[in-house]
């Protein structure tokens, strides 16, 4: 069994909501990457400066540290308190500031630290490396710690976080500046975009899947229109047609195929009522005659006509025969076969009717050579029986059928006798079903007008075509078909 499909409009307006979650979603994240990575970048850059001022400054007289208090034990050689007051801050400017940094000796103690790093030794006690890290060609190290929360409970802005340390080297003491960096800002310079995400993105998409509901509603009520009125059309009366929408879109052509394909259904339909109520009335000619023999030999106490119930017999069988394979070519597939060599299907033809009694020799065949076509031979057998079977009934002296190529690729078959000919007003109603042109085409001629029908039934389902050519005297008939590919 076959899913349950949604319908149009929700399925349209799942697809847009997709695409704005994707396009918009994917777009927030571009650029919240983009803006936390260039935060990052600038936060390494200030650290890196900061850490060079303070390497730089830190062998001042005026920035000797108590490493246990994290105040500068200030030994100004004897000058006055003013004077160590300025050199303090004037020679250590990011002392007091809010820089996060320490400064670590050769040995891994801590000489100074201040601000988050200060709090982390002090409540959590976290301890640099012994070893400075590498430095690169700008003599700077970087060093990733886990902060640890506070052992006495308290709570600080970066616990159990990861944070990268920028470490510079203290000459020519040997010991290491380490400069945090902090995440803060960068999550600080996102945080506008995660609130898109969060707040947003979910409104924004929301709003396209309601456009994109209404959009397919508006497109699709001409369906709708379309679908109704398909509905009230029934097999009585097939008259109606789907209204065309103005606009030159998909459904405007779809509502002009549908029309086009309904004129066909409606066309069909009346051949097939017009063929079953010709077929009744060919097949109660033979019944009748039939039955008028049998009534005469049953009133007058005699035997019925063996010559008349044959010829009836006969009559009736062939009009059977024909109407089932006209049934069966509507109903069969394309015709496929193999390389037939539709000259010599000609040739044995005329040659059987030269030996029927009394021979017919009115017929002659013109052919260049083999003309091979793709087709299976008893249907393109009957297509040429039922042309030379035509011809023999109006032909008074000469029946010539020319094989040949017309152009490259086709197979041209022509059949022509010196009879009457076709009006050219009738030239396409000879291939209608039961059609008779004039009195030469009667019953007394054994036709029941379906062996041109027939005919061209078969030349279309090859790939060809049948049709009436015209003529300065007689009938001509041109059977054009698709010449077999050489091998």
């Amino acid at each position: 069994m076959p899913r349950p499909q949604l319908p149009v409009r929700v399925r349209a307006a799942a697809a847009a909501a997709l695409a704005a979650a994707l396009c918009l979603g994917g777009g927030a994240l571009w650029l919240r990457h983009v803006i936390y990575a260039n935060s990052v970048a600038g936060s390494l850059a200030t650290a890196q400066s900061q850490a060079r001022a303070i390497a730089s400054t830190y062998e001042t007289p005026a920035a000797r540290m108590n490493a246990a208090g994290g105040t500068l034990a200030v030994d100004c050689d004897g000058d006055s308190d003013a004077r160590c007051s300025y050199d303090k801050w004037y020679e250590f400017p990011y002392f007091g500031m809010g820089v996060s940094f320490a400064v670590v000796d050769d040995h891994g103690a801590v000489l100074l630290t201040q601000n988050q790093l200060a709090y982390y030794v002090r409540e959590s006690g976290l301890t640099f490396p012994a070893n400075p890290p590498q430095w690169n060609e700008d003599f700077f190290g970087r060093v990733d710690v886990h902060l640890r929360p506070a052992r006495g409970g308290a709570h600080g802005q970066l616990d159990d976080r990861d944070v990268t340390l920028v470490a510079y080297n203290l000459s020519p003491s040997g010991g290491t500046v380490y400069v945090l960096v902090s995440p803060l800002d960068a999550e600080a310079a996102v945080a506008p975009v995660d609130r898109w995400l969060r707040l947003g993105l979910p409104a924004a998409v929301l709003f396209v899947a309601a456009v994109a509901w209404w959009a397919a509603g508006r497109a699709l009520r001409p369906v709708e229109r379309m679908r109704a009125e398909l509905a009230r059309i029934t097999a009585a009366d097939m008259s109606s047609r789907v209204p065309q929408p103005r606009t030159a879109d998909e459904i405007a052509r779809l509502a002009v195929t549908m029309n086009e394909t309904l004129d066909r259904i409606t066309d069909a339909a009346e051949r097939q009522r017009r063929f079953v109520a010709d077929a009744a009335h060919e097949l109660r000619s033979p019944l009748a005659g039939l039955r008028n023999t049998v009534e005469v030999a049953a009133t007058h106490g005699g035997v019925a006509d063996p010559e008349a119930m044959r010829t009836g017999t006969e009559r009736l069988q062939r009009l059977i025969d024909d109407l089932l394979l006209l049934a069966r070519l509507e109903r069969a597939a394309p015709a496929r076969g193999k390389p037939v060599d539709i000259a010599a299907i000609a040739e044995e033809l005329v040659g059987e009717r030269r030996y029927r009694v009394p021979p017919d020799e009115r017929f002659v065949v013109v052919a260049e050579g083999p003309a091979q076509v793709i087709g299976r031979e008893e249907e393109l057998a009957r297509m040429l029986r039922n042309l030379l079977d035509n011809a023999s009934r109006y032909a008074r002296d000469r029946i010539t059928v020319t094989v040949g190529e017309s152009e490259p690729g086709i197979v041209r078959v022509e059949v022509r006798d010196d009879g009457p000919g076709i009006p050219e007003a009738a030239r396409e109603q000879v291939f209608e079903r039961f059609a008779r042109v004039d009195q030469a085409r009667d019953r007394g001629h054994g036709g029941a007008g379906l062996g041109l029908a027939i005919a061209r039934d078969i030349a279309v389902r090859h790939g060809g075509s049948l049709y009436a050519a015209g003529t300065t005297g007689g009938a001509s008939l041109v059977a054009e078909l698709p010449q077999s590919p050489p091998t």
